[in-house]
């Protein structure tokens, strides 16, 4: 038994160790906490002075590795530098994919962008290294699309604005503005609906700004309405407003234009990283407009906010805080799936425009964006948490989820309940519902934590396959929502039928929210784009990992090690890259040729 000097050394030496790896912390206050909460707390504290703390932590060959030069891709070739072409000059097969939905399995090196670990490539990527046959079956999948590739429809002859055939067109014009209203705006209420309307009708107003928003507003109008091909007569329009010399001449309009351009339409062409540079470039136009700023004359707009109710019109001053949020929003949303860094999109020591004012006690438009601003402040700091070099802790997680029950609490039952809501409040609804499901994240450690993400993705495949309605902007959304939430019990069934005893009830009620979510993708399929292969790709990889052929397909990955939690704290220093991860033998040209 050592004495009570020989015990008294040792504490001695291991307090000595715990002041040099704590400095200045009370040994009270580390009482309690986890292993990656006491690692966190050494990397900040072993941070020199001037030296960003996310900077630090990592050998140098990871940081190395972080930045694609010293990558490689699977098949051991060198990745080249990253790239992509969105551009519209793409053949309709390309057209059909993007890299950041996950969709894009034409496995070119070159078309690919940075994805951090929350994104839809980092849970495919896990599925695949766990369940080789199912990356086999995708590629089957992916020579099959090639063989039957989307073809091109007529487009219509572009019909300049102003032209002489302008007439014949009105009426078509009205239709799908009258559509924005009912279908978009509820979304995104940024828009003075009556200054909108009155400017269409006295068409007096010719200047690039509200030319570029007529045309953007038309455009999504018209997929509303439910046309094909017209989105691309006036979204061939919109463009000659919205150049590169459309910068030139900062103004309202032509900033809400390049909020429904990068923030809806470009997503509809699978261009999501064109459409992360113009919200990018729409949130310097807005800062530059000064919308990140209320006025210093808090009397005055106190003021203009009661003419404003007394109206029931929005003034200039709320057009431009809705306008603000609204950006935000999209912005927000659109990045819920990029593991990208949120570049300051809110700064509260250096913002502070004020939440939208409701004009009377039913402004459900405005109701239903202070509820999306809610969730994208909470969103924020979440993306922004994912995106630091450092794993989330369970404290973290645990405390994030409850911020966004606490929010879903609190909404207003009309955004809740379909029951006695006003119909352009449909869309907006579902938006409201089907959101936590994003944020509510895997986390490697905890069971507890796995079980809650299955739970609440089964509730967003539920309420999508019960209150989805058959519109393109609606289906549009709805079906980009299934996809995700797809992807929990996707990786979920692949992981738990990996372990030696596997959770029966669990496993029966994911794959059950995977074959209602097929069902609702093939209900949906008359609504949806011709270029969605996001059923396809559910489908694909659900036969892979619940068939017969799974069985003997299965093997470890080719390092030996198909643990998925080790791969995830991988992935914390190296970056993603679903291009590369596909870029086999069997995936290989699979599009290229078809071109």
């Amino acid at each position: 038994m050592p004495t009570l000097e020989e015990v008294s050394d040792r504490l001695r030496s291991r307090t000595e160790i715990l002041e040099r790896l704590f400095p200045n912390t009370p040994v009270d206050e580390l009482i309690g906490k986890s292993r990656d909460e006491l690692v966190d707390i050494l990397r900040v504290k072993s941070v020199p002075k001037g030296v960003p703390a996310d900077s630090v932590g990592r050998p140098a060959e990871y940081t190395e590795a972080a930045d694609d030069s010293a990558q490689v891709s699977e098949n051991g070739e060198p990745v080249a530098d990253r790239q992509w072409d969105e551009s519209s000059h793409q053949p309709p097969i390309m057209q059909a994919a993007d890299d950041i939905n996950a969709i894009n399995l034409a496995t070119d090196k070159h078309r690919r962008s940075y994805l951090g670990v929350t994104s839809i490539s980092a849970i495919l990527r896990a599925i695949f290294r766990l369940c080789p046959s199912a990356k086999h079956r995708v590629a089957e999948q992916a020579k099959r699309w090639s063989e039957n590739p989307i073809q091109p429809q007529p487009q219509p002859h572009p019909v300049p604005f102003m032209s002489g055939d302008l007439g014949s067109h009105l009426l078509k014009e009205q239709r799908c503005i009258d559509f924005y209203f009912e279908h978009i705006h509820p979304i995104v209420p940024m828009l003075d609906e009556e200054d909108f309307r009155n400017s269409y009708s006295l068409r007096h107003r010719r200047d690039p700004g509200w030319l570029g928003l007529l045309n953007m507003v038309i455009t999504l109008g018209s997929i509303a309405s439910g046309s094909d091909t017209l989105h691309e007569q006036y979204y061939e329009q919109a463009r000659n407003f919205l150049d590169i010399d459309s910068f030139g001449a900062g103004n309202l309009e032509s900033l809400q234009a390049l909020c429904l351009l990068g923030g809806l339409y470009l997503h509809y062409r699978n261009a999501p990283n064109m459409a992360y540079a113009v919200l990018g470039a729409a949130h310097r136009v807005a800062i530059a407009l000064g919308l990140h700023r209320e006025s210093r004359h808090r009397n005055t707009n106190a003021a203009k906010t009661q003419e404003d109710k007394a109206s029931h019109k929005p003034s200039r001053t709320e057009t431009k805080r809705r306008t603000w949020w609204s950006l935000f929003c999209l912005d927000t949303w659109a990045s819920m799936t990029l593991g990208r860094p949120t570049c300051g999109r809110w700064d509260g020591t250096t913002m502070d425009t004020l939440f939208p004012s409701l004009l009377t006690d039913n402004d459900y438009m405005a109701m239903s964006l202070c509820a999306s601003v809610q969730f994208c402040l909470i969103c924020n700091r979440i993306q922004n948490r994912f995106a630091r070099l450092s794993r989330l802790t369970i404290t973290e997680a645990a405390s994030f989820d409850e911020e966004l029950q606490t929010w879903y609490a609190s909404i207003p039952l009309a955004f809740r309940s379909p029951t006695n809501s006003p119909s352009r409040l449909t869309i907006a609804r579902e938006f409201m519902r089907n959101r936590r499901i994003l944020k509510t994240q895997l986390n490697a450690e905890e069971i507890q934590i796995i079980d809650t993400c299955r739970l609440v993705a089964g509730e967003a495949v539920d309420s999508i396959a019960l209150y989805w309605t058959p519109n393109r902007i609606h289906v549009w959304n709805s079906a980009w929502y299934l996809f995700q939430a797809c992807m929990v019990p996707l990786l979920f069934v692949t992981i738990d039928q990996s372990r030696p005893n596997p959770n029966a009830e669990s496993l029966a009620s994911a794959r059950a929210s995977l074959v209602k979510a097929l069902e609702t993708f093939s209900e949906m399929k008359p609504w949806m784009r011709g270029s969605d292969r996001a059923s396809d790709i559910v489908s694909a990889i659900y036969e892979a990992i619940t068939g017969e052929a799974e069985v003997a397909g299965r093997t470890p990955s080719q390092d030996g090690d198909s643990n998925f939690f080790g791969w995830y704290d991988e992935q914390l220093t190296a970056e993603l890259d679903w291009g590369s991860f596909l870029m086999d033998d069997d995936l290989q040209g699979a599009f290229l040729t078809a071109q």
